[in-house]
């Protein structure tokens, strides 16, 4: 498995140890990966932030070289991960860049822990509130979510993971034309299923979001809070999530951005394109 150009360490947080990789100097910005993936996805954004920050990349649990213990994997369970992981680092608050699913533990560190966050960035995933539903959309919605529930299952789910090409697939199918994958690279993301736990860790991941946390989310659990930190939203123009569920709708202290010719794995797609977005923000 490959790693970033930084200097790597364990960090224990009771009984759970995350692999985390530092680089830069300055305030705080940790980034958050999302799924197939481990913080080898922030390759491409690390040396420009690192210029003006102290960038901390863990694999968050059950991914990378992190520790995969058993249990539901609530997306709340990842975000107290992170809070932990600050306290551990002597860190009060922090800029927060996530994807995917790290875009979403992004949202619940900023609506949750609003108190650790001082504003965030998050790549290809919604806002926690329901946009506007029609027939298509949900149509579309349904389309999008088909590996989800592959992933979910216990059986197919665990064989798919160890599927080469069932990553490669999914990846590609969620890219945009500006990019082209080559193997290697796929299969950095591939290799972390074959550890102990990592693939039983994205079941789990999958089955409890689909059964415990989409429905709520659904009947509007967030669609009241209040946002207090500032939010950048970016999307791919071509990501299958965008087409599925459109742009957030707009609200105080949030701004929505969308790049062309991209799909949801923006990090590596249009890494470009995400600094002259992040970069300004952050400042």
């Amino acid at each position: 498995m490959p790693q970033l150009d930084a200097s790597h360490r364990r960090v224990a947080l009771g009984d759970l140890s995350l692999h985390v990789a530092e680089a830069g100097e300055g305030p705080p910005l940790v980034l958050l990966h999302g799924w197939p993936q481990h913080g080898w996805m922030w390759r491409k954004l690390l040396a420009p932030l690192a210029a003006e920050y102290r960038v901390i990349v863990p694999d968050l649990r059950g991914f990378g070289r992190s520790d995969a213990p058993h249990g539901d994997y609530l997306k709340r369970t990842l975000a107290a991960d992170v809070v932990d992981l600050l306290d551990a680092l002597g860190i009060e608050r922090t800029r927060l860049l996530g994807h995917d699913w790290g875009g979403w533990v992004s949202w619940l560190l900023a609506l949750e822990h609003s108190e650790r966050v001082e504003r965030f960035v998050t790549l290809d995933i919604t806002a926690p509130w329901p946009g506007k539903r029609s027939p298509a959309r949900i149509a579309r919605l349904a389309a999008f979510s088909a590996y989800q529930f592959i992933v979910a299952s216990p059986i197919l789910g665990i064989r798919a993971l160890r599927t080469r090409g069932f990553i490669h697939g999914v990846i590609r199918a969620g890219s945009g034309s500006l990019i082209e994958w080559g193997e290697e690279e796929l299969d950095a993301y591939c290799d972390q299923f074959h550890q102990p736990g990592k693939a039983e860790a994205s079941v789990a991941l999958y089955r409890t979001w689909l059964t415990r946390e989409l429905p709520p989310l659904a009947r509007g659990a967030y669609a009241r809070e209040e946002l207090t930190v500032p939010a950048l939203v970016i999307m791919g123009e071509r990501s299958p999530l965008k087409r599925a569920v459109g742009l957030p709708d707009p609200r105080a202290m949030m701004r929505v951005e969308e790049i062309p010719g991209a799909g949801h794995f923006l990090a590596e797609e249009a890494p470009d394109e995400v600094l002259a977005e992040v970069l300004p923000f952050f400042r």
